[in-house]
């Protein structure tokens, strides 16, 4: 699918708005440093100008991307898989925010103890915040926070997210159903899977349901669905029906 006209420049001024933004604070900022003081108002301005930097080179990355990621053939833990996975950009931009802030969190907790008195308590307060950022990114790293990805190998359905990789039979999948930019999978069977600790996750996790977001697929979410829904067999009159499960409820 294309991605021109007024979603890519929609969100290459989003950016680049975001980016005025942080440059105007990071002007007011300075403007009130003196020598290496104050220690905190340092961190945030340097904190500041990297956000701005990754921001221009998003809006950037965006402003010459002319189309978003369509399926492909990929591999899956060793396994040949068709499926398509989610643009980079936007993801590592966020990783890259993440980083920022799991550093900032660190130095000024630093900074705060260092000062003593009533500052020791807000730094430590502020480094258990980059301490949750710092483990968000680690996730990352780990491969419990994932990507949005959708594949399909010749035995499994595989569905990452930031919450984790899911993985279930292909036998075992129910019905498939866009809502809006989500695809949504129902099982039959709880999913495996390697997911994220519940802390560093949005929601609560029903392994009998897998979702992905496709806000940044070259695919609609009713696009995936009727593929799937046709490389599953869901619409197959004679495909014989699931224990416990009514033919006609597919």
């Amino acid at each position: 699918m294309p991605f021109s006209g007024r979603d890519r420049w929609g969100e290459v001024l989003v950016d680049l708005v975001l980016a005025g933004v942080g440059g105007v604070l990071l002007l007011a900022a300075t403007s009130e440093l003196s020598g290496r003081e104050p220690v905190g108002l340092w961190l945030l301005a340097v904190y500041t100008a990297f956000a701005v930097a990754v921001t221009v080179l998003l809006a950037l990355v965006v402003a010459v991307t002319s189309r978003l990621p369509v399926l492909e053939d990929g591999e899956v833990d060793g396994r040949a898989a068709l499926g398509v996975r989610s643009w980079a950009a936007p993801w590592w931009h966020t990783q890259a925010l993440d980083l920022g802030l799991a550093v900032l969190g660190l130095a000024l907790g630093a900074a705060g103890v260092r000062a003593g008195g009533s500052w020791a308590v807000v730094g430590a307060a502020l480094a258990l915040l980059g301490l949750w950022f710092a483990v968000r990114v680690a996730l990352v790293g780990l491969g419990r926070r994932r990507r949005p990805a959708i594949w399909l190998t010749e035995s499994d359905l595989v569905v990452d997210s930031p919450a984790g990789r899911g993985r279930a039979a292909r036998s075992s999948v129910r019905a498939v159903r866009g809502r809006g930019r989500r695809l949504v999978v129902d099982l039959d069977e709880d999913a495996e899977g390697e997911w994220c600790p519940r802390p560093w996750r949005r929601t609560s996790l029903s392994r009998r349901t897998l979702v992905l977001d496709c806000g940044d697929l070259g695919h609609r979410a009713g696009d995936l669905e009727k593929w799937l829904t046709a490389e599953l067999g869901l619409e197959d009159p004679f495909r014989s029906p699931r224990p416990g499960h009514d033919s006609n409820r597919r």
